[in-house]
């Protein structure tokens, strides 16, 4: 298995731009991911201009693709009906800072503004639209059926496991991918502290790329803290060189 990106979540206007930037470049492989709702994110809000202004000055820099929009509530809601938010559009069209845009939606939850299935020649119109953006979605039990409807008709999508769906349970058992050729993604629960136990879940179920995401657990008196992201960020990577070397072991025995 190998571990393709860490996701740090939970980033946002409370943190400094120039310490967001410095830890990604210390970080190659981690993503920022941002919620965004039109609440807490749309035009006019803090973090949608604390939003702007780190994409900016990644854009600077040319650094690419290592933010992703968690899209909530109204934003998306307005996705899965065949529509880019204006405000994010309008990002995605100036920034190549975001790489991905993962939608929060639930099938059943009145959050998402209607328990009705999303039309998914709609939603396909909106993926469209982002091309050069790739789209994740949640495979929580209400949502596979409809998942796998997107994959048969040819949609292009990264899936993340997480039956909390943002609760931040840990599960029992990881379960294996839902496709071979999709990059699957597991959250839930990840901490700095089980990160490596819950990499070793998910190696004996999975054996491609796979990302991992962590939110709840980076959090310090409520607030995204660099301090345990590092921690967490550092302990996954260890766990993967220490699988590495495991392999080469292995390997080397089987030679013999």
């Amino acid at each position: 298995m190998q571990l393709k990106t860490i996701v740090c979540s939970g980033v946002n206007e409370k943190n400094d731009v120039s310490q967001a930037i410095q830890f990604l470049k210390q970080y190659p492989n981690v993503e920022f991911g941002v919620q965004c709702s039109p609440k807490k994110a749309g035009f006019g809000t803090k973090r949608y201009t604390w939003l702007k202004e780190l994409c900016s000055r990644l854009d600077e820099q040319r650094i690419k693709g290592r933010v992703a929009l968690h899209l909530n509530e109204g934003f998306v809601t307005t996705f899965c009906e065949g529509k880019v938010p204006d405000g994010l559009a309008e990002l995605l069209k100036e920034s190549k800072a975001v790489g991905r845009l993962q939608l929060n939606f639930k099938i059943g939850r009145e959050v998402f503004g209607t328990k009705k299935v999303p039309d998914i020649h709609l939603l396909s119109k909106a993926i469209d639209e982002v091309q050069g953006h790739q789209v994740i979605v949640s495979a929580s039990e209400a949502n596979l059926v409809y998942i796998k409807k997107m994959y048969y008709q040819g949609l292009k999508f990264d899936v993340l496991f997480d039956d909390s769906f943002g609760e931040g349970i840990l599960p029992d058992t990881r379960k294996k991918p839902l496709f071979d050729d999709v990059l699957q993604g597991y959250a839930g629960g990840i901490s700095p502290e089980n990160v490596a136990g819950e990499l070793e879940k998910i190696a004996k179920v999975a054996s491609g790329n796979v990302f991992i995401d962590a939110e709840g657990k980076l959090k310090e008196d409520g607030a995204f803290s660099f301090e345990k992201a590092a921690e967490y960020v550092k302990n996954a990577m260890n766990w993967q060189q220490f699988q590495g070397l495991r392999q080469f072991q292995a390997k080397s025995v089987q030679e013999k």
